[in-house]
C-alpha cells in the first residue's frame, strides 16, 4: 500500500485538520471546503482512486484499516459478497478532539464522505458514508449494478 505512513504518531494534526475546515467553511463556504476534498481525492489519493477503476478495492480497505489500526481506532469490516461495509465505532480523529474539549466543526466527517464519493468516480464501485454522530460512521464500498 502505498498510503502507509510509518514512524511517529503526531496526532494533533487532527486539531489542525479540523481548524482548517472550520476556517474554510466559515470564511469560504462550503462548495470550497468541498472542493478541496474532492482535489485531496483526486490528487493525494489517485493510486487508490486509479485501482478502484481497474476493479480493486483493496488499496482502499487496507488504508482505512492501517489508519485505524495505527492510531487506536474501533471498527470492525465485513465482507458480503461485491460489498464491503467499514463500521466505525470509535473514530480516532474525533475521539482525540474530543479528549481535549475541542469543538468539532460540523463539516469533519464531511471530508470522509466528499473524499470516498470522489473517489468513487469513473469506478465500477459506489461508496456510501453513513455519518453516525459521535465519531460513528459506517463506510460502504459496492459495485454498481
Amino acid at each position: 500500500m502505498r498510503y502507509q505512513e510509518t514512524g511517529q504518531v503526531h496526532r494533533d494534526f487532527h486539531r489542525t485538520t479540523n481548524g482548517t475546515i472550520a476556517y474554510l467553511r466559515e470564511h469560504y463556504g462550503e462548495e470550497v471546503l468541498d472542493e478541496s476534498f474532492r482535489r485531496t481525492a483526486r490528487e493525494v489519493y489517485k493510486a487508490i482512486h486509479d485501482d478502484l477503476a481497474a476493479g480493486d478495492p483493496e488499496q482502499l480497505v487496507e488504508h482505512w484499516t492501517w489508519f485505524f489500526d495505527r492510531e487506536g481506532g474501533e471498527y470492525t469490516l465485513e465482507r458480503d459478497g461485491d460489498t464491503i461495509r467499514f463500521t466505525v465505532a470509535v473514530c480516532p480523529a474525533i475521539a482525540y478532539l474530543q479528549e481535549r474539549g475541542i469543538a468539532i466543526d460540523p463539516a469533519f466527517c464531511r471530508q470522509t464522505t466528499v473524499i470516498n464519493e470522489t473517489l468513487a468516480e469513473g469506478t465500477p464501485f459506489e461508496i456510501t458514508t453513513e455519518v453516525l454522530g459521535g465519531g460513528r460512521c459506517v463506510q460502504t464500498i459496492r459495485r454498481r449494478p
